[in-house]
């Protein structure tokens, strides 16, 4: 939302939040399924229509009230055998379910450990060219990198070196040639940056003719200026994702990405990453408990990214179409917005507000999709993995971890999302909902084995943002840039 009423929101009855996201399936010949939430759910509707929310938080409400009215008047009552074997059973199980939770207290350490070893990581880390820089693509407008996991692409609050800093060293200001007779790679496109300046340039406007590429009028004098450091950065990957990183090095190109990159869902830009998750993502086991609707031939999402890969297309994917809000509980972390964390969010605000915070705003939650696809299912020091592709039709931040994670299945080596990770787990749901909404969720036990081999390892995240398409910001020309991934 973009401003907070001063009317203080009112504490609602404390409860746990049982939204759960839907399955369904279409019948296609494809194995796909789409997760997402019912329209009552979804807050980026409710957000506009408080009527709703209200009406869902309340049912919820009277849900959990029954359920447990119902809970005390069996437990007066009599049982008969079958109905103590039963609940012997049903406690049993709720008791294993209790061994693997993880206690607060132990979360709440953990999470400050993580923030230290990300900072000391972050400090101690030797950034160097040679070990750091890995170029893919060199004109006179871009600089194409693979980034690898585990430093920053822009120095942070502490000014360590960045990956920024080594594209800076290398290609920026004053390696920029200023040839007026071109050179570089020789790649058509350096005909635009022949002119230093744009004082050149309209001196010299007068002689473009039809021979120069038919993108030069377009451009309308393209600012061909280099850049500042700072300037050359259009859009980054977190410290522990390797992968594509585009930099601008002239003044057209850095407006150019930006436009695009600020496009991000009209497909202007186009990127695919690889991912470990932990566990076994089994979509048959999805599609058994997916609703079947039926086909929609104008909006076939069975269609999507839909690649020649035989093994792909056999063990199939989906898109998850769950909404994003920042986390109140654990800032600047990310989460799926429900009806619940959406009222509690508020709610906060509304408390700082009144503490005297007047200019704190809660963000509106938002629309976020991924579409995904499982590679393969394989062992990682002899623990069961998938490796998927996943494909950001938005861009919020952390998207993909969070999406993951509510899955059940987080990416291996996830130090916020994933086990005794610094933000909420499961995106934000319960390890009850979570058990109980996903057919293939990764358990307690695999999640903390995977965790204890990865800090013997010492592995990286792994998430790998291997394929970059979009259009050259001065030919306009379709380009794809793409790196494997370490894992």
């Amino acid at each position: 939302m973009s401003s907070v009423s001063s009317e203080r929101i009112p504490e609602s009855t404390t409860m746990e939040d049982n939204t759960r996201y839907g399955i369904t399936s279409k019948r296609c010949k494809k194995k796909w399924v789409r997760i997402d939430f019912d329209p009552q759910n979804d807050t980026t509707i409710t957000h506009y229509n408080r009527s709703l929310s209200n009406e869902r938080l309340a049912s919820q409400n009277r849900e959990q009230q029954a359920s447990t009215q119902q809970s005390t008047t069996e437990q007066h009552e009599g049982y008969n055998a079958n109905q103590s074997e039963s609940s012997i059973s049903a406690a049993a199980a709720a008791a294993a379910t209790k061994e693997e939770e993880v206690p607060e207290s132990v979360l709440q350490y953990q999470r400050q450990i993580r923030k230290i070893q990300a900072l000391d990581r972050a400090s101690k880390t030797n950034v160097n060219i040679q070990n750091h820089l890995h170029t893919i693509h060199i004109d006179e407008h871009i600089v194409v990198t693979n980034k690898p996991s585990g430093i920053l692409c822009v120095p942070g609050v502490n000014k360590n070196k960045s990956l920024l800093d080594l594209v800076f060293d290398v290609y920026g200001e004053r390696s920029v040639s200023v040839d007026d007779e071109g050179g570089g790679d020789g790649k058509p496109f350096n005909q635009l940056s022949s002119k230093s300046s744009k004082k050149k340039q309209k001196k010299n406007n007068a002689t473009i003719t039809s021979s120069s590429s038919s993108l030069s009028s377009a451009a309308s004098e393209p600012d061909m200026t280099p850049l500042s450091r700072d300037n050359m950065i259009v859009h980054r990957l977190d410290m522990d994702t390797s992968g594509i990183v585009i930099f601008a090095r002239t003044r057209h190109a850095m407006s150019r990405l930006h436009e695009a990159f600020r496009k991000k869902d009209t497909g202007c830009t186009r990127k695919v990453y690889e991912a470990l998750l932990v566990g076994w993502l089994d979509i048959d086991c999805w599609m058994e408990s997916a609703v079947m609707v039926e086909e929609d031939d104008e909006n076939d999402d069975c269609d999507e990214n839909d690649g020649s890969d035989d093994n792909r297309e056999r063990l199939g994917g989906g898109e998850i179409n769950l909404p994003l809000q920042r986390d109140h509980k654990h800032p600047p972390f990310m989460r799926v917005s429900t009806p619940h964390s959406e009222s509690e969010a508020r709610r906060a605000v509304s408390d700082l507000n009144h503490a005297g915070y007047k200019k704190l705003i809660a963000k509106k939650p938002k629309a976020s999709v991924t579409q995904f696809r499982v590679v393969k299912h394989e062992l990682w020091m002899g623990h069961e993995v998938t490796r998927v592709e996943l494909y950001p039709v938005t861009g919020r931040t952390h998207q993909l971890r969070v999406h993951c994670a509510a899955l059940g299945h987080p990416i291996l080596g996830d130090p916020a999302y994933g086990y005794y990770g610094e933000a909420n787990p499961n995106g934000g749901f319960s390890n009850n909902i979570i058990r109980s909404i996903s057919p293939t969720y990764a358990t307690m036990e695999l999640r903390h084995n995977v965790e204890k081999s990865v800090r013997e390892s010492g592995r990286t995240m792994c998430l790998h943002a291997k394929e970059l398409s979009l259009n050259h910001p001065v030919t306009g020309e379709w380009v794809t840039f793409s790196a494997s991934p370490s894992f």
